[in-house]
């Protein structure tokens, strides 16, 4: 420390910037724990209450497996062709117009909870390779979604609003098919990308401090 200039501000700086990116790191899942046995039964009831005509079997399976980590969603989309109708507007709209009415939605809720997408992109023609699948036709689009973690995912299947949104996706998507996944290799990452930016943004402010005169 007696070698350092300006010490104070130099623990100041690095404090700070330390600080940011544990504050990013929270919003991001970094301290996500598996859900509790308490947990699984309140998700477990909420589902089946909110469900009375379906069997939850598939998310209290995920209940199960859940470890903690961030959850990742691949969806395949197809988008209907002509104008559809949704229950709040009797004028015709685009399926892509009414989705986004559903997406937004779903989109401000992920953000706030460290969650978003990390991939979305339109489909260049029909099915390039397929086996076991009876669906001959072509999809419009593909997205892949991030998680925070499985707590988020529940979160939003049992939000009021989403559940009173989820019609304009049943409006305007023909068929759609989307499952989960526990991620064995993320090349990159936004983890990564905020840690970069943040050392930098750390390393400059030393910089400059370090340029000044006691």
């Amino acid at each position: 420390m007696k070698n350092l200039k300006n010490p104070l501000q130099t623990i100041i700086n690095w404090s700070f910037w330390s600080i940011l990116f544990l504050l990013f790191s929270w919003w991001h899942g970094t301290f996500e724990r598996p859900l509790s046995a308490e947990e699984k039964q309140y998700y477990s009831e909420k589902l089946a209450e909110l469900n009375p005509d379906e069997s939850p079997s598939e998310f209290l399976k995920l209940l199960e497996r859940d470890r903690g980590e961030p959850i990742f969603i691949l969806n395949a989309i197809k988008y209907y062709d002509e104008p559809v109708i949704t229950k709040d507007h009797s004028k015709p709209m685009s399926s892509k117009e009414v989705a986004k009415k559903y997406n937004n939605y779903v989109t401000n809720f992920l953000i706030k909870r460290g969650s978003y997408p990390i991939f979305f992109g339109d489909a260049l023609g029909v099915t390039a390779a397929k086996w076991g699948v009876d669906y001959e036709g072509d999809w419009s689009t593909a997205a892949v979604v991030r998680y925070r973690s499985m707590r988020t995912l529940l979160d939003l299947a049992i939000d009021p609003t989403f559940r009173e949104k989820h019609h304009y996706k049943k409006s305007a998507l023909e068929r759609t098919i989307a499952y989960p996944n526990e991620a064995r290799l993320v090349a990159g990452g936004l983890n990564l990308v905020v840690f970069l930016i943040l050392l930098c943004g750390a390393l400059v402010s030393q910089l400059i401090i370090n340029r000044r005169k006691k």
